[in-house]
């Protein structure tokens, strides 16, 4: 039952590491096929190297949220990063949502836009997502507190597995290569030797969208490793669950989608040392807390699947996005802090232009 509700995308893109190219991207997940997707818009050549297959990692391994903002309330990102700051990742998280359900043109990838809740743990949370909901609405965004949580209406969700093969759908022929593991980056004058296995790479340009996995690559860059755990019921004959929900400072989540299945993820906060780990398989620890939160929700049917996926996260809670500091002709396009749906299209659309 480790294995993850998504199912995997049908295509299959076996290769081996290319002797040139213009543009390498290392990693086949949201990030990675956001920025084949970008680049091609631009007609700028690109190849995607991937050690396992596309939406193998935390990209076929999450809930499937298209939330706006990060894990933390609004009122608390205020706090951490400015009013102005606040504002344009709230904006930014906005567009990434409309502009990637756009860019699968037409392709099923299970989105739904019935709006997410925030349920509050606790009287503390409760005055954040209270004052969230002012600030939010004098900034221009709609959310309203409904008495119980905080209702988002604009938000949505996706199969995530899904989204990623509807983007890797769209590449050209013989851009997107699996079971290609890169072991080295190797920054030269005039370009970027990469190794994988016994095979060379002179690239002129490489983008890591490695996300928790980049630290394997790149030791120096602080993207710390970390899995999120799920599991998934048979099908519910009845609703239990309106909308996604995020509740516990971002750390519970559940969701139920047309078809019957409740999904449920999180809890690592009871155990987060053994969490932080590249390990991407469940524990009875946290397995057991989800079991007991999806009876409490009413989910009387049989457990289906349970999985586990490494998340990168950075020490500010946002995505790093450019040149990476140190290391010419490197790009990162990563560290998105268990909210890849949410910030990787526009992310990648960020560092395309810069190339």
């Amino acid at each position: 039952m480790s294995t993850p509700f998504w199912a995997p995308p049908p295509e299959k893109y076996p290769g081996r590491l290319p002797e040139k190219a213009d543009v390498l991207i290392i990693g086949g997940g949201i990030a990675g096929t956001s920025l084949l997707w970008h680049l091609a818009a631009r007609r700028i050549p690109a190849v995607l190297v991937e050690r396992e297959r596309i939406a193998w990692g935390a990209s076929g391994r999450n809930a499937g949220f298209l939330l706006a903002g990060v894990a933390s309330s609004y009122a608390e990102a205020v706090r951490l990063y400015g009013r102005e700051k606040a504002r344009e990742v709230w904006e930014i998280t906005n567009e990434n949502h409309d502009r990637m359900i756009e860019a699968a043109r037409g392709q099923e990838v299970g989105h739904r836009r019935r709006g997410s809740a925030i349920l509050p743990s606790g009287d503390e949370e409760r005055a954040r997502l209270v004052e969230s909901e002012h600030l939010l609405q004098e900034d221009g965004f709609d959310a309203r507190w409904d008495g119980a949580r905080l209702v988002n209406p604009r938000d949505g969700e996706v199969d995530p597995a899904a989204m990623v093969a509807a983007l890797a759908r769209q590449a050209r022929p013989g851009a997107i290569l699996e079971g290609v593991g890169v072991t080295a980056v190797q920054p030269r004058s005039h370009d970027v030797l990469v190794t994988a296995g016994d095979v060379q790479c002179e690239a002129g340009v490489v983008i890591l969208a490695t996300n928790g996995y980049t630290s394997e690559l790149v030791p120096s860059v602080k993207i710390q490793p970390t899995r999120a755990q799920m599991l998934a019921t048979a099908p519910e004959p009845r609703d239990l669950v309106d909308m996604p929900v995020y509740s516990h400072y971002g750390y519970r989540y559940w969701r139920q989608l047309r078809t019957g299945e409740i999904l449920i993820g999180g809890w690592r906060d009871t155990t987060p040392e053994t969490e932080k780990t590249f390990e991407d398989e469940p524990t009875p620890e946290i397995q057991e807390h989800l079991e007991r939160a999806a009876r409490e929700l009413g989910a009387r049917g049989e457990i289906t699947h349970r999985w586990a996926g490494t998340m990168g996260f950075t020490e500010s809670g946002l995505p790093m996005g450019g040149p990476l500091e140190g290391m010419k002709g490197v790009y990162i396009c990563a560290g998105f802090t268990g909210h890849g749906m949410a910030f990787a299209f526009m992310t990648a659309k960020k560092v395309a232009e810069m190339i």
